[in-house]
Formats: C-alpha cells, structure tokens, sequence
C-alpha cells in the first residue's frame, strides 16, 4: 500500500494548497460573487452526497483502481477548467462534476484500502491513509501561503494547476497499486444494499454529524469564540490547527493499535466522543479569564480534542470495516462519507449558533452532544450487528 499511501499525499498536498487560495482566486481571477461561490459549492455538496453510494457500487463493480483513476483525471481537467469560469452556471456545474468526481474517489480509495490488503490491517493502512492526508494538506497549506504573501492573481492560477497536476501525478503514482478484482452481488439481493441498511444508514447520519462537527469546532467555533467570548489572540486559531495536524500525523496510526472487532471499534468511537466533549468544557472555561490564562487553557483544549479525534475517527473506521460486506466495500464507504456530507451541512450552523448564541453555554451543549453521540454508538452497532448475516450474540462489555 505504500504506492496509495504516495499518492494520497501528494494529492492531499494539492488540495491543501488549492483551499489556502480558493476563495481568493474565485473572486479575484474568475470575478465571482461570494453569493455566486456559496451556491455553487452548495449544489456541489448536493451532488456529491447523492452520488456518493451509487458510485461506491460502481467502484464494487468495475474494480476500485480503475475508477478511482479515472476519477482523478476528470478532476484534474475539471480544475483546470476553473480557468474558463467567470460566471454562476458553469461553475456550479464544475462544482458539481468535482464533488462527483471526489465521492468515487472517497469509495473507490476506501474499498481499494479495503480489498487490497488483509482484513486485520485495514484499520491501520486507513490510519495511515489519514497521516498521509494530513501531513499532505498541512504542507499544501504551506505552500498555498505563498501566493497570500505576493498578492497576484498569476500567483493563485499557478496553485490551481499545482493542485490539477497532483491528481495526474496521484494517478500515475496509483498505476502501481494492486488491483482489486471487481465484486459481484449476491443473486437475489438490492444492488445498492447500503441504501436498505437501517442500522448502517443510523450510523452514517449519526457518526456523520460528530466528525463534522468536531472538525468544526476549530474551523468555526475557536474563531467565533476568539473574536467574541474569549480575551485571548487570534494567533491562537493557528496554534490549535497546527496542535491538530501535528497530532493526527504523529498519533492516528498508534492509537488504532489494539482496535479489532465490533467492540473495540465502539469502544474507541465512545472514548473519542466523550474526550472531545471534555475540550468542549475546556473552551467553555476559557470565558472570563486573563489572556494569559484563556491561551493557556486553549492549548490544553486542542491537545484534548485532538485525541478524542484521533480516537472517534478510528472507532468510525473499525465499524465500518465491521459492518460492509466484502463484496459492498465500496458503497458502504460510500454511504459513510454520505453522512459526513450531510453533517458538514449541518455542522457550521450548529457551531455557530452555539458559540456566538449561547457563549459558554454553547460549549457545554456541544459537549452534552458528543457524550449522547458517543453512548448511541452502542445501542446503534448492536442493532446493526444483529442484523449482520449470521449474526452471533454480543458479550455486555462496551
């Protein structure tokens, strides 16, 4: 897997350096509106949440390697495309075909992960997987700093095609994976079965709304909460983020040690859950207090939230690995990041409302919300291990 691993970051490195400057180059170089971006990315999300359980079938299908290169070069031409854009309809329409393109690569790479090697190291290579993500997008944003200090639109068109030519080159990179033989569905049965799994699809939503909210509470809340709540500065924001990267590259695949089976995978989702809910409470007490002492417990609240995200993403994994079957691997990944589509539709929202609605009170609502999520993990993973084929009895222990 050490090809995929490559490939994934220099891709991740590409995207990092693209959002750096995104919204700078749609607004500057292609002469869109903020109002013209916000409804193009909307119907983008859109599309790609549709797409995302269809296209894992696909992926289950015709083999993941072939899609998930085909993807990449139609998404490396739809972001040289980019260039063209200077009005709402053709970049809605681009931002359609990308986030489509995107979701077959979600589930195309998740079941190549999971197809192409043993079953007892899937939850490592995609711990793994996540470090290279991260590494790749914290160098990318890097990068992507650079033209925020030249100021010149040359210098945002030349990110853009960095981030088109890292597809081209993850997908050269991708020719020397090993391919996964496509899967066949069982005769008799729905082809796309992830859409008829109650107790997966309760999963999806409600692991969906978790980790789009826990990414949110750096990406939205801190900044909310530096410029309204807290006495602190706002250099602060990048601090926790760069405590955040670090601490995914250095801890993911260590911590998904040990993680075998339904239960373990519960039991990290429930400790992941409940941690990030103590950052939440360390936010909370952030308010009222001296800039030296708001800094210092702003730190400490990053260092939490990054091992009860570490610790809620590999649980996450280690059920869906659980739960899909072999020859639905891609829909099934599909349909989890499905969910993740839909809580990153409701997660801003819900982070900012609390924040600047509730203040503290908010923080300690968003925690009671990860320390329900968490323990609905166990009656949710229980009903859907029922309800696997030859399902045996789970021991009591969560």
């Amino acid at each position: 897997m050490r090809v995929l691993l490559l490939a994934t970051l220099v891709n991740a490195f590409g995207n990092g350096a693209y959002l750096t400057t995104s919204v700078l180059f749609l607004t500057t170089v292609a002469g869109l509106s903020p109002a013209m971006i916000a409804i193009g990315l909307s119907a983008g999300a859109v599309a790609g949440v549709l797409a995302m359980t269809p296209l894992g079938y696909v992926a289950d299908r015709y083999g993941p390697k072939r899609l998930s290169l085909l993807s990449m070069i139609v998404l490396a031409g739809a972001y040289t495309a980019l260039l063209a854009v200077h009005s709402i309809l053709p970049f809605a329409l681009l931002s359609c075909v990308i986030a489509v393109a995107t979701a077959l690569v979600k589930g195309a790479n998740g079941a190549l992960a999971a197809g192409a090697v043993p079953a007892a190291d899937r939850l490592r290579v995609r711990a793994k997987l996540r470090s290279m993500i991260n590494a790749g997008m914290g160098l990318g944003t890097l990068a992507g700093s650079l033209p925020l200090l030249i100021k010149t639109d040359s210098g945002y068109v030349v990110i853009l095609l960095v981030n088109a030519a890292s597809f081209l080159v993850a997908a050269a990179l991708l020719t020397r994976a090993p391919a996964v033989p496509p899967q066949v569905t069982p005769a008799g049965g729905p082809r796309l079965v992830a859409l008829r799994d109650r107790p997966f699809l309760a999963f999806a939503a409600l692991d969906g709304l978790l980790s789009s909210t826990y990414n949110d509470l750096l990406g939205i809340g801190l900044p909310l909460w530096l410029a309204t709540g807290a006495h602190a500065p706002l250099w602060l924001i990048s601090v926790a983020l760069v405590i955040n990267t670090v601490g995914c590259v250095l801890l993911q695949v260590r911590m998904s040690r040990g993680v075998h089976g339904l239960a373990a995978a519960r039991r990290s989702a429930l400790r992941g859950a409940v941690v990030v809910a103590l950052a939440c409470a360390v936010f909370a007490a952030t308010a009222g207090r001296s800039p030296w002492a708001a800094g210092t417990l702003i730190g400490v609240a990053a260092v939490v939230h990054v091992l009860g995200e570490v610790w809620l993403s590999t649980g996450s994994w280690g059920i869906v690995f659980e739960l899909a079957p072999t020859w639905a691997q891609g829909q099934y990944q599909g349909t989890y990041f499905a969910g993740r589509g839909i809580g990153d539709m409701i997660a801003p929202p819900l982070v900012t409302a609390c924040v600047l609605g509730l203040h503290s009170g908010g923080w300690l609502l968003l925690g009671a919300l990860f320390v329900l999520g968490g323990l609905l993990y166990i009656p949710v993973t229980r009903w859907a291990a029922a309800t696997r084929p030859a399902a045996r009895p789970e021991p009591v222990r969560v």
